[in-house]
């Protein structure tokens, strides 16, 4: 049997990724185009070159008008041309020229594109300009995948058609996930994992939890798994504070295991995305604040309040997260119920796997 040909181009390439390109790998004569970049923090844009049975190739990009519009990956088109792929997957950020370009040459040359994005999800009143961009979008596709069911209700809002608007939840396959039967109830760490970025608010994090150990709960602990532009901030306040633990970049989904055995739950204080799954696979209900409009990612959509993890306020971000910790914390019954509904999610999203979804999608 003659595998499909197909090519994923991305911008760059996180180490998360590395598991779904490894099955598309196995099903497919796979391709991926990416960019890497100087500074990545938390990504491993050279990651594909080591993975078997994956062609990867580095195209450069420019940015004539910085990082806001116009960024341009160089030479897709060539590269389009000499593979003649039997399908295209391109990362749906429409404010890539190159974006526009690839949509339209797989257009003309009759190759079916299949966008890959968030939607509008994270607009809160979407009209009429966002309506016409994505008809064309949708005209000149074969389908738009979405992230997640919220990206997909996002576009449905919009009156759009549905016979293109599919949904391959934006997953991880954890290897070494924690069930909710193997936490012990005596755990009291919080888990924050995630890039180390501006607007994760860890020190929210931090200051919270001072003001509850000091409330008489000395037993909360805070873990920090991460990399990124704040790392060297973080690790320097955390040095001082005998009850958080620093670990730094950690990729193995092993050790992850181990550090999050002694966390009861996941927060990510500022603006989350794919950790919200992660932290979930662990047993840990993820708590973030309620607008989901500013997230990174449309995963936080996962969480049903009180059900399998929690949302605060934004809007009185210190009062809300206190609030939120007292409960897990006075309330181990409730607590036990969300690890459960937590992992629940984890395995309603994770199964079938990212790249199963997508290759129902595409086809074999």
């Amino acid at each position: 049997m003659v595998l499909k040909k197909v090519c994923y181009i991305q911008p760059i390439v996180a180490n998360y990724s590395v598991p779904l390109f490894l099955e598309l790998g196995r099903h497919w004569q796979l391709t991926v185009l990416y960019s890497p970049a100087k500074m990545t923090h938390g990504y491993d844009s050279d990651t594909t070159a080591h993975i078997h049975g994956v062609n990867s190739r580095k195209i450069s990009m420019i940015k004539p008008l910085g990082n806001k519009i116009g960024m341009y990956q160089i030479g897709i088109i060539r590269q389009l041309k000499n593979l003649r792929p039997d399908a295209v997957i391109i990362f749906a950020n429409m404010r890539y020229l190159s974006f526009w370009t690839t949509m339209i040459w797989c257009k003309i040359n009759s190759i079916p594109v299949y966008p890959r994005g968030h939607g509008v999800y994270r607009k809160e009143s979407p009209g009429l300009f966002w309506k016409i961009i994505y008809q064309v979008l949708l005209s000149a596709c074969t389908a738009y995948i979405c992230y997640t069911p919220s990206v997909a209700a996002s576009l449905r809002c919009l009156g759009l058609p549905t016979r293109k608007i599919t949904i391959a939840e934006n997953s991880l396959d954890n290897p070494h996930s924690v069930e909710p039967n193997e936490k012990t109830d005596v755990e009291h760490g919080i888990l924050y994992i995630g890039r180390l970025r501006p607007g994760c608010r860890l020190e929210l994090l931090i200051n919270t939890v001072k003001c509850i150990r000091d409330m008489g709960h000395p037993e909360v602990t805070v873990h920090i798994i991460g990399d990124g532009p704040e790392a060297k901030r973080i690790r320097q306040l955390a040095s001082d504070i005998p009850w958080i633990q620093f670990n730094g970049a950690v990729y193995d989904s092993e050790q992850i295991n181990r550090i999050s055995r002694s966390c009861m739950v996941g927060c990510y204080p500022g603006n989350a995305g794919l950790s919200i799954v992660h932290l979930m696979s662990l047993s840990l209900p993820p708590i973030t604040h309620d607008n989901l409009t500013t997230h990174e990612g449309p995963e936080p959509s996962y969480i049903k309040s009180g059900e399998n993890g929690l949302l605060f306020d934004h809007r009185n971000p210190e009062a809300g997260l206190l609030s939120a910790l007292i409960y897990v914390l006075e309330k181990p019954n409730e607590l036990k119920r969300m690890q459960a509904n937590a992992y629940a999610t984890y395995e309603q999203i994770a199964k079938p796997s990212l790249a199963m979804r997508i290759i129902n999608i595409v086809g074999e």
